[in-house]
């Protein structure tokens, strides 16, 4: 899964990633991992890479593992950094460098040689969150053992996860107290109507649908369960196709095929007629006869 060498690094003996939480992962959608150390000039770093079925379970793992000091860089897919080591989500991938931030034609060329990538759209869920959440709280939800892990008191029964169901979750700071937000995301807004009813009857959480989400507070005031709810707000975006223009819409081109159209006729007529007028000559010449070439006249002059 790792290449040989990058640049001037050379590979050691690579071997079986450490994988964090297996259960969880394996709900993320695990498919392998490798590790390996890489030397150069007397230094020495880590990489890990994990292959995931898609880019949601790459995302969800990152999430998972992101360090408390963590900070966003721009990157290929999403990058986070710490003050010695570098996570990078990219595909179906994720990589974890311990120990070295990599430059980013390394990088490039870490991604360039793996085996079975694959490139998919990133989960949108998380911009529905409200600004001013912990960073690094945000967690990934994608069935019941994750679930389990960062919200036991919801049960997997509630967030029907068999309805292709995810979530995304952040904690924000209410009165000196953290409080929990899950923003759950269903197929359609159908969905989401008939799953709230069922969120609401947990004790202790405050809930709010709009449109396909399902919103739920936990460890909050009621009041302020009431106005970071009032943040979350779905709004559907239509894309209509624009019209691209082509030669066909210039009125220019219309009036020159025009033209070349009438040419074309009129070859066609003048070839036709020299076709013709041709095999009449020939016909003549071989002696063929007939009432079509011959003229009848009437002499009508002087008959009342």
């Amino acid at each position: 899964m790792l290449p040989e060498t990058i640049g001037d690094w050379q590979r050691g003996a690579p071997s079986a990633a450490v994988v964090p939480d297996a259960k969880v992962w394996q709900e993320f959608g695990l498919q392998a991992s490798e590790t390996a150390p890489y030397a150069a000039n007397g230094q020495k770093y880590t990489i890990s890479a994990y292959r995931f079925g898609d880019a949601t379970g790459a995302f969800a793992a990152l999430d998972q593992i992101r360090p408390a000091d963590a900070k966003p860089f721009e990157t290929t897919g999403v990058g986070l950094q710490s003050d010695i080591d570098e996570l990078v989500a990219v595909g179906n991938y994720l990589f974890v460098f311990k120990g070295y931030k990599p430059k980013a034609d390394e990088l490039n060329h870490v991604i360039g040689t793996a085996p079975r990538y694959s490139q998919s759209q990133l989960p949108i869920l998380p911009k529905y969150l409200p600004a001013g959440s912990d960073f690094n709280s945000q967690r990934y939800i994608t069935g019941p053992e994750s679930l389990a892990k960062y919200a036991p008191s919801i049960p997997p029964s509630t967030a029907a996860f068999h309805f292709s169901a995810e979530a995304v979750l952040a904690k924000y700071k209410s009165g000196g107290k953290d409080m929990t937000l899950l923003v759950f995301s269903y197929p359609t807004m159908e969905m989401a109507r008939d799953r709230a009813p069922h969120f609401q009857q947990i004790p202790g959480i405050v809930v709010k649908r709009t449109g396909p989400l399902v919103a739920v507070t936990l460890d909050g005031t009621p009041d302020a369960a009431e106005k970071l709810l009032s943040q979350v707000r779905y709004q559907a975006e239509v894309v209509m196709p624009e019209h691209v223009p082509t030669p066909k819409d210039n009125p220019a081109n219309l009036f020159l095929n025009i033209i070349i159209l009438c040419g074309i006729l009129a070859g066609f007529c003048v070839v036709s007629g020299l076709v013709v007028g041709g095999m009449r000559v020939l016909f003549r010449r071989a002696g063929a006869s007939g009432e079509g070439d011959s003229m009848i006249s009437l002499h009508l002059s002087g008959r009342p």
